[in-house]
């Protein structure tokens, strides 16, 4: 009788320790879920999913804008070009079809294209990966903005890598991304860099207006986290991240370039011409698209963030060009 009234306190206690651990960890995924962190299928990693998503009621706040207005309401520089950076095997694809379309944005939820403001910052996931496969290697288009259609969206950064977690060592967790975000034109964009990095030149090294975060109130905290950010791109770290400072546009349309928009094609030459032949159909459907293209020398078993450099120097002259 004692020994059949023991177990079966045993097994109650083993019960009850069952229930509240059940129930804890249904409690604490639930939590995580909500937190937008929960690691599986569809997770947001990274900020989480709060980080985006604006609590009803709480304005936002576009600090960014109001500085850059107040500073600079005319604006003394030229637009620069749009920068997209592919592989080779998309960018023959685009240049076969003339154009470039819209695709599914996990982070915004929607079908966009996206650009850099004259800076090839895009990285690729494997890009510091040797690979002896000419079409993972970088494939750069440049675009006018001019004759586009309004953006859905301006940032100053990379909102991709901002979401993933690059920027977490300097971020502040208690501001919103779109607290960061620019107005959606390119005069927006064109007025950061005026307040922010002085000019194009500036703007292009990823070098911040001397004495900017000192001449701001520490209270305007969504400028000073963005100053934090922005320091990320700076020559002087030990491996800077360009994505951190430059400045992003993404469009809700797919851009043909038979219309006109394309400016400066850069690829491997080898994709034209190798010892073993040349690439004629390629070459034909540039032509077809009227835009210029320059090459750069690619290597087998080189990793594609090796051409980073090179392509930078490249569009760097692409835009001295210009504005010459």
């Amino acid at each position: 009788m004692f020994r059949q009234r023991c177990s079966f306190i045993f097994v109650s206690i083993v019960t009850l320790l069952y229930l509240s651990v059940s129930i804890y960890n249904s409690s604490s995924k639930r939590t995580i879920m909500a937190r937008g962190i929960f690691i599986g299928k569809g997770a947001v990693t990274g900020m989480g999913a709060d980080v985006r998503r604006r609590p009803r009621g709480i304005p936002v706040n576009r600090e960014l804008v109001e500085l850059a207005k107040a500073a600079h309401p005319n604006l003394s520089i030229s637009p620069p070009d749009l920068v997209h950076v592919t592989s080779v095997g998309w960018g023959r694809r685009i240049v076969d079809t003339g154009n470039l379309e819209k695709r599914r944005c996990s982070v915004f939820g929607k079908e966009l294209v996206y650009f850099f403001l004259s800076r090839p910052a895009y990285r690729f996931g494997r890009g510091d990966e040797k690979n002896d496969q000419l079409n993972f290697f970088p494939f750069v288009i440049v675009l006018s903005p001019a004759a586009l259609p309004p953006p859905y969206h301006v940032y100053p950064f990379d909102t991709g890598a901002y979401m993933s977690g690059f920027y977490d060592e300097v971020v502040d967790p208690s501001i919103y991304i779109d607290d960061y975000e620019l107005e959606p034109n390119l005069d927006s964009a064109v007025r950061h860099i005026e307040w922010a990095f002085v000019g194009p030149d500036e703007y292009l090294d990823a070098k911040i207006r001397t004495g900017l975060a000192g001449a701001i109130p520490q209270w305007r905290s969504v400028a000073q986290s963005w100053i934090r950010i922005a320091s990320l791109a700076s020559v002087g770290r030990e491996k800077p991240d360009r994505r951190a400072s430059a400045i992003e546009f993404a469009y809700g349309q797919s851009i043909d370039l038979r219309q006109g928009h394309g400016r400066l094609l850069i690829f491997p030459t080898q994709l034209l011409e190798d010892p073993n032949g040349k690439n004629t159909a390629f070459l034909e459907a540039i032509q077809k698209l009227n835009i210029e293209f320059t090459t750069y020398d690619w290597s087998p078993n080189e990793t594609p963030d090796s051409f980073a450099d090179i392509i930078e120097q490249t569009l760097r002259c692409h835009c001295e060009a210009r504005a010459a």
